[in-house]
């Protein structure tokens, strides 16, 4: 990707029984915008990382 824009974001996908945490790197936002939504129970939408992800709620009390 040498000489383009890298577009790096975080995201957490379910591969067979368990959720992976797993960098991209897209080529442009349009790549990044195609990624499929996140695992349940984690982030919804990629992400870049640091504090600004929110979390869905927890359903433990």
């Amino acid at each position: 990707m040498e000489g383009r824009e890298l577009h790096q974001r975080w995201i957490s996908l379910t591969i067979a029984t368990d959720v992976l945490p797993l960098l991209v790197n897209a080529c442009s936002t349009a790549c990044v915008d195609a990624l499929p939504p996140g695992a349940a129970r984690h982030a919804p939408l990629p992400h870049s990382g640091g504090w600004e992800p929110t979390q869905p709620p927890t359903d433990e009390a």
